[in-house]
This record gives C-alpha cells, sequence and structure tokens, in this order.
C-alpha cells in the first residue's frame, strides 16, 4: 500500500512537469548580495571598486575597521591608504592612496598602467578617457566604472579613484 502512494505521488509530479501553472505567479525571493571577501587585506592588491553598492556595517564587518566619524571607512599600510566614502550607510565611492608614490609632480608623467596593475584592476576591461600628465581617466564597462589615476598636487601620492556615480556607460566608438 505504501509503495501506490510513493508511484502516485512521483506521477502526479511528473504530470505536471513542463506546464505552466498560469494561476499561480512565482514568489520573488530578496537576495541580497554578499560583499566579497578580502583575500589579501593589507596588500598591495585589492579592488575596492567590488564593495560599491553594499552596506557599510557588513563591509566594515569584513573588513575588521570600523567607520571613522563621517561613517567612511579607513584602511591604511605602508603601500597605500584606501579610503571607501559612503553615502547614506552604503559605500558609494573608493580612493586608493598609493603612499609609495609620494611626491608626485604634476609636471612629470607617471604610468597609470603601474598603478593599476597594483590595484588588480583588469586592464583588458578599461577604454582611455583621458591622458594628461598628471591624469588618466578610463571607463571599465564591465563594472560601470570611472577610474581615474591622477597626481593632485605635488608632494602628494598619486590615487587610484573608483566612482559608478561619474562613469558614462557609452563606449567610444570610433564608427561614422
Amino acid at each position: 500500500m505504501k509503495n501506490i502512494f510513493i508511484v502516485a505521488a512521483v506521477f502526479t509530479a511528473l504530470v505536471g512537469c513542463g506546464h505552466e501553472d498560469k494561476k499561480r505567479k512565482p514568489v520573488p525571493v530578496a537576495v541580497a548580495p554578499t560583499p566579497p571577501p578580502v583575500a589579501f587585506v593589507g596588500s598591495k592588491f585589492t579592488r575596492p571598486y567590488k564593495y560599491h553598492g553594499f552596506d557599510v556595517a557588513k563591509v566594515s564587518e569584513i573588513l575588521g575597521v570600523k567607520p571613522n566619524a563621517a561613517g567612511n571607512i579607513e584602511i591604511e599600510t605602508n603601500e597605500h591608504l584606501i579610503r571607501y566614502d559612503v553615502t547614506d550607510g552604503v559605500i558609494s565611492y573608493s580612493e586608493v592612496y598609493m603612499l609609495e608614490t609620494a611626491p608626485c609632480n604634476q609636471s612629470q608623467s607617471f604610468d597609470p598602467i603601474v598603478m593599476l596593475d597594483a590595484v588588480a584592476v583588469n586592464l583588458a576591461d578599461l577604454e582611455m578617457n583621458t591622458r594628461m600628465t598628471h591624469l588618466a581617466t578610463y571607463h571599465d564597462h564591465q563594472e560601470k566604472l570611472k577610474i581615474s589615476v591622477t597626481c593632485e598636487q605635488d608632494g602628494t601620492p598619486i590615487v587610484v579613484r573608483f566612482s559608478n556615480k561619474y562613469y558614462r556607460g557609452v563606449k567610444n566608438d570610433n564608427r561614422v
């Protein structure tokens, strides 16, 4: 008798396969994204933009660093200072001060690719936007980022900045 119930249950389940029930709608499941773990906290290889859009409390917990009085997170090593800026409790912007590059000089050109490589940016995904002696800007269309590498003032370190806010999602296409 027990086998008959099992067979009936399996048969009932199989009969419905491939048929859509028009009356029943799927219940949306709210899935909160989880920020990526930091594999090398304190290492020069980091991707601070991976935390954009995540709750500052969760990122603070992952990084093991408490937010400062302004609610932002800062991590400093001998190699760099990483700042995560927060808007309404969410990481919205990040920048990496490359401390080993101080003092930079606005009138001397530098190699932005070396700086981007140092923060583990995938160079193949970048499109050059602007290049000046003291500034290089790129768009990463896959990550929807505007990335700038700059010597903003003589005597300071070179800074790599990541922003989704100023990203323009238009690829530079030279077609007429």
